[in-house]
């Protein structure tokens, strides 16, 4: 990869990133957590990663990647369970440091694990069925801050993480197909997110976002599984923007529905 691209791709991803934790930042006083929850489930982090990965790798390779990306499903949903829990009794770092337990225990158990399609469904299926099960219930409805983030104070921690998002993806090419899956499935971008999300509205309105999550991140998920199946019978890039159009699609149409029942 020449040094121009490498330059462009971590623009490019930091930017996508920090786009989406702005838009968070300003429009999570207005419409709640759970429809917040929908935008940061987005797949910004894995979507631009996979999209510039495919530059240079063949569909084998987006293939096998995605896969892993899909496995590590649970850990995710884990990390968003452990966070919400530890919100009760310490503040952003110690539901960070759970939440981070959380998903590295369940994410190096899934790396060690077959990479097949059978395999992958059950380590994301038993992570979300554990995550179910652990889940805080009656959690209430956060009383939200009275005017929405500022733009400064959403911008600086949108370019923080898009960076490290940028960073990560555009090394996953000389990690092989099941590290850059494994990377790219980090958490960066909620992480991110609840950084901004705390720092404005409060430990509870971030902690019933991340609980909200937990159902949403099947936008995620959908996203990995779609760009396991469509690279190969699709060349990488084309898979990629598909996959990608298609988990945006999706999102919308979760926001719709949430929102009507909101409404109702």
């Amino acid at each position: 990869m020449s040094v121009s691209l490498v330059v462009v791709s971590i623009l490019w991803k930091a930017l996508a990133t920090a786009a989406v934790i702005v838009a968070a930042g300003r429009l999570a006083q207005r419409v709640g957590p759970v429809l917040t929850s929908v935008l940061i489930t987005l797949p910004v982090n894995a979507g631009p990663g996979f999209f510039f990965i495919a530059l240079e790798q063949e569909a084998p390779f987006i293939h096998a990647g995605a896969l892993t990306a899909f496995a590590v499903t649970g850990a995710v949903l884990l990390f968003c369970t452990a966070w919400v829990h530890a919100a009760r009794f310490g503040g952003f770092l110690v539901s960070l440091a759970a939440g981070l337990a959380a998903w590295t225990a369940w994410a190096l158990a899934t790396e060690a694990l077959p990479a097949t399609l059978p395999f992958a469904f059950a380590a994301a299926g038993a992570g979300a069925v554990l995550a179910w099960l652990l889940r805080r219930r009656g959690i209430g409805r956060p009383t939200s801050a009275a005017a929405p983030a500022g733009w400064s104070f959403v911008m600086v921690r949108g370019a923080v993480a898009g960076l490290a998002v940028a960073s990560v993806a555009t090394a996953s090419p000389w990690l092989g197909p099941v590290w850059s899956g494994f990377l790219l499935a980090f958490p960066t971008t909620l992480i991110a997110s609840a950084w901004m999300l705390y720092g404005h509205y409060g430990r509870e309105f971030t902690a019933a976002t991340l609980n909200a999550a937990q159902p949403s991140l099947v936008v995620y998920a959908s996203f990995c599984l779609a760009l396991h199946f469509l690279a190969g019978p699709l060349p990488a890039l084309t898979a990629v923007i598909v996959a990608f159009i298609g988990a945006a699609v999706f999102a919308a149409s979760l926001a719709l529905v949430l929102s009507r029942r909101r409404r109702a």
